[in-house]
Order: C-alpha cells, then sequence, then structure tokens
C-alpha cells in the first residue's frame, strides 16, 4: 500500500472448484528493527516447520510427508506424522503451517540478528472442551555477517537461494500453549512446549553451489496430551550445478527424516530427488523418490503396511 503498510493474501481451489484463502495478513513496518504482522500466516517456529516458503522448498516432498494412521487391535486410534510440522493447536483452512496471530519481528545489525515475537489464538476459551488456549511463539537467528554471508530478512525463509546469495543462519525457537479441560478436571491435559534448532548453510563455489540444512525438534505434551512427548531429526542438502540447460540448473538433493515418540514408536523418511532451477527457487521441475518406514508401532493390524515408496514428478510454476 505504501512504505509501511503492506498485506498479502494466497488463494487456492478446493476439489469442489470455489476457492479458499490460505494466507491472509497485513504488515506494518516502522523500521527495519520493528514490523508487526497479523492475520493467518506461517508460525516462527523451526525452519523446517512451517517457517519456510512452501514454493522454495528444496525436496519436493514436504517435511510433514508421511502420516501414518490407522485403528489398532484395541480400537484405539494410532496417528503419527513428521514431528517437523507448526506446533500450535489451531490450524485454519487446509495448509498446516498456517495459524492465525499477532507477531512482532525485525532485522537487528543489517540481519546479524532477527527475532519473533508472536502470540497465536483463534478459539473460544471458554468452550468446555479439549480446544486449545494461546500459543506463544519466540524465534530467534544469527548469521554472520562478518564472514561475508548474506542475512535472510523476509519473514519467511527459503531452503535455496540457487546461487544468488551466500547463506549461513542458525535459529533456536520456542512455543508453548495450554489446552482446555476435556471434562476430567484437566487430568488429561498439560501444556505443549515445543523446542526447535536448525542450521542452514548454502555457498556457491564457481559453478557449483552445495546446500546443507539440518534440524532438531522436541514436542513435550503434543496438542495437550499427557506424556505424547515426540522428537524429531532432520538433515537434507544437496549440490546444484550453476549452469543453464534447455531445462534449468539441475541439481541432485536428498531428504533424511526421523521422528520419534517416547514408547518407542518411530517414523523415517528418505527421499532423493532431481530438481532443475528454471527461474529461482520457486519455479522449477522435480523428479523425487521417497520411503516411509514406521517401526515399533503399537498394535497395528497385519493388514497395515509399515513401509512404503512414492514417486512424485511436480511442476512448479509462480503465475
Amino acid at each position: 500500500i505504501n512504505k509501511m503498510i503492506s498485506f498479502g493474501f494466497q488463494t487456492e481451489f478446493t476439489k469442489t472448484g470455489s476457492p479458499e484463502i490460505i494466507d491472509s495478513f497485513i504488515n506494518i513496518k516502522t523500521a527495519n528493527e520493528l514490523n508487526i504482522i497479523a492475520g493467518s500466516y506461517k508460525l516462527p517456529f523451526e525452519r523446517h516447520s512451517g517457517i519456510n516458503s512452501g514454493w522454495g522448498v528444496l525436496f519436493p516432498m514436504p517435511f510433514e510427508y508421511g502420516l501414518i494412521k490407522y485403528t489398532d487391535t484395541t480400537n484405539k486410534e494410532q496417528k503419527l506424522g513428521s514431528a517437523f510440522t507448526n506446533p500450535s493447536g489451531h490450524k485454519p483452512f487446509r495448509s498446516g503451517s498456517r495459524s492465525p496471530g499477532l507477531t512482532l519481528w525485525g532485522n537487528v545489525a543489517g540481519g546479524m540478528l532477527k527475532y519473533y515475537l508472536g502470540m497465536f489464538d483463534a478459539n473460544d476459551e471458554g468452550k468446555k472442551d479439549d480446544s486449545p488456549r494461546a500459543a506463544y511463539a519466540v524465534r530467534l537467528q544469527f548469521t554472520p555477517t562478518m564472514m561475508g554471508f548474506k542475512p535472510e530478512k523476509g519473514y519467511v525463509l527459503k531452503d535455496t537461494y540457487v546461487g544468488k546469495k551466500n547463506v549461513l543462519t542458525v535459529g533456536v525457537a520456542y512455543t508453548q500453549q495450554g489446552f482446555n479441560s476435556r471434562g476430567d478436571g484437566g487430568k488429561g491435559e498439560k501444556p505443549q512446549s515445543s523446542l526447535g534448532v536448525d542450521l542452514m548453510w548454502e555457498q556457491k563455489f564457481g559453478g557449483v553451489v552445495p546446500n546443507l540444512s539440518v534440524g532438531y525438534v522436541s514436542h513435550t505434551n503434543w496438542q495437550g496430551t499427557d506424556q505424547d512427548n515426540r522428537t524429531g531429526m532432520l538433515v537434507q542438502g544437496g549440490v546444484m550445478l550453476d549452469t543453464k540447460t534447455p531445462i534449468g540448473k539441475p541439481a541432485l538433493v536428498f531428504k533424511w527424516t526421523e521422528t520419534a515418540k517416547k514408547d518407542g514408536y518411530k517414523l523415517t523418511n528418505i527421499g532423493v530427488a532431481v530438481n532443475f532451477y528454471i527461474k529461482g527457487p520457486t519455479n522449477r521441475i522435480a523428479l523425487g523418490m521417497n520411503n516411509v518406514k514406521v517401526s515399533n508401532a503399537p498394535n497395528m493390524p497385519n493388514d497395515v503396511k509399515n513401509s512404503y515408496t512414492d514417486i512424485k514428478l511436480a511442476l512448479f510454476y509462480n503465475f
């Protein structure tokens, strides 16, 4: 709108053909050191858990890929997805990375330091059920700009800059959220807390651009369930050749993630892919293969597969 006020939204079409708004926010920039954003947008948690750009992911299948859901032999529903996801209890629309909230964020010392301080809530706290209360989120980033690395100054992060700038960023994030009682006096509900640590490095060496990112998350009392503690580890990276071919710059990438619950339930993702970047990180052709495997699943029926492999050919293009 002007130098101080900006807004954005993202809309997608559902299976019925009706439009659905995914992003909807307004940002007020008082200074580089202080921005105020409000609406429905990405919660600032661990790098691979929503704050990254969904259109700029290095691997064609998302970090939360591989949900295993089944009814066990005791007639109890079991559900385990990747721990690398938005930890907020309220996720509007179909996007799991967004939540409604208000966040103060900014870049300090030219982007060497970056912070996010947010509060997220969209439920009536007077409800007598397990709906979440307000969530509080904080994220801090450090980039050694004195070593020549470029800061990531925007609100949303990317997983690759395809050789456009050298990046080395370390981040730490924490969220906490309470839940209303399920009617049992609160005995089955505990405050959820989530910790995330991440690092990303990408640097151009002549015509070769290596990329590497790692992440760790730890969730306690997931979604307010007592003792549902889960952790996640992630390693992702690849090498891009900064040489144009008729279909773009080629890159070979890989991904490994592992999510584990306290009871020993484990979900592992291993994948490799070939990308051709047509223009920037968001316009590309990608062919990827991803294997999902579950181990130590409690009471899993014999007819439920504990391992499968998917192949995906995707065309990403921003109009």
